[in-house]
């Protein structure tokens, strides 16, 4: 059906299929309203001007045509090619952040590992191949620095991370200055100052202890433990907000809904992590992600007996699971004796932690008490 539109639009106007203005009068008129859904929108090279683009929302089996504006810092790429049909990349260059080398005193190389552990044996599948790769060493912890002002000389783009990084320079008396990387929070630039330890301001980019921090207060990079370094809230456009404090812990409502306690001693950045339209991004196509180093699997219905469980024909009736036998829809993974439960309020969704530990008894005693009304 989209050959069809587009060949009869290639025929109507002079910019071909592309020429979005023309092929929405064309489809307003040959499609209804309740079409269902895709995601095509103009490119940045397109023949097209005004205020409303035609895009397709893309769902898993249909499309839908609609009107939407292009998100700033987004390139929409012309489908010239199918690997570019839903391509949809971060325009660095708009938002000015670096992409170029890290500080080689800051980095290292990353080595393979192709998904084995340190026996040589599989661990991960999928993994494998892809691109050479260079880790640049973040601060999470900054507690040398405390003190001590630092300038933000630029942003950058870490191809190993979603977030954005801030490369901070520090001046110290009588000393070099000392460059470190620090995870960049929403809103910090070039030029920017912070500062981290005990008098540090509340603002993006500055470290400092949960006790100083003023309830509703949004952070990341949060310490598990005091001196242990940044652990919790690190991916691009995620924070976490201080909800009340006690005696010696806070709670903290952590982006999955998760209501945890903290040491007041415990250290958090101030802000949102940078990087909110990584969201927002597609590959467009596998070859991406094999440069990435993630390889294909094999469905485990297209396998042997003796290799998955669901392989061979006699697979019905099964719920989908590993090649181990551990289902994947649904099984809870973590443990109810877990020793971190004590420092949990409330797991994401709002479930107590303590209904969630007493969860198998409450079974159990129900199990018995209708075993016994039976009798």
């Amino acid at each position: 059906m989209l050959r069809r539109l587009a060949s009869a639009a290639a025929s109507q106007w002079p910019c071909g299929p592309r020429s979005l203005l023309g092929m929405q009068a064309s489809l307003e008129q040959s499609i209804p309203s309740t079409s269902t859904s895709g995601s095509w929108s103009r490119g940045p090279h397109d023949c097209v001007s005004g205020a409303f683009q035609l895009s397709f929302g893309r769902t898993k089996y249909t499309y839908r045509f609609k009107r939407q504006k292009d998100v700033e810092g987004l390139i929409y790429w012309r489908p010239t090619t199918p690997g570019q049909r839903h391509k949809i990349s971060i325009d660095y260059d708009a938002l000015g952040v670096y992409t170029g080398p890290p500080v080689p005193a800051l980095s290292s190389p990353v080595t393979r590992t192709g998904g084995r552990d340190h026996t040589g044996r599989l661990a991960v599948r999928g993994r494998g191949g892809g691109d050479a790769r260079t880790l640049r060493n973040v601060d999470y912890d900054r507690r040398d620095l405390d003190g001590i002002k630092g300038v933000v000389q630029r942003i950058e783009a870490d191809p190993s991370r979603s977030a954005f990084l801030a490369l901070v320079r520090y001046e110290r008396e009588g000393a070099l200055p000392l460059y470190r990387y620090h995870v960049a929070p929403h809103g910090v630039a070039p030029g920017a100052v912070i500062q981290s330890g005990d008098g540090a301001p509340v603002q993006p980019g500055c470290m400092l202890r949960l006790r100083d921090m003023p309830v509703g207060t949004p952070l990341h990079n949060i310490e598990y433990a005091p001196g242990a370094g940044g652990k919790a809230v690190r991916s691009a456009h995620t924070s976490a907000v201080v909800s009340v404090k006690q005696a010696s812990h806070a709670v903290v409502r952590l982006p999955s809904g998760e209501l945890r306690l903290f040491d007041l001693d415990c250290r958090a950045t101030v802000g949102i992590v940078s990087n909110h339209l990584q969201r927002m991004t597609n590959l467009g196509k596998a070859g991406e992600n094999r440069k990435r180093g993630r390889r294909g699997k094999t469905r485990g219905i297209a396998m042997n007996p003796i290799d998955h469980p669901h392989g061979g024909r006699t697979n019905g009736g099964r719920p989908s699971c590993t090649p181990w036998g551990v289902y994947t829809k649904g099984k809870r993974t973590r443990r109810r004796n877990n020793p971190s439960n004590v420092y949990i309020v409330a797991r994401k969704g709002g479930q107590p932690i303590a209904k969630f530990m007493d969860a198998k008894k409450t079974a159990k005693r129900q199990m018995l008490f209708k075993a016994a009304g039976k009798r």
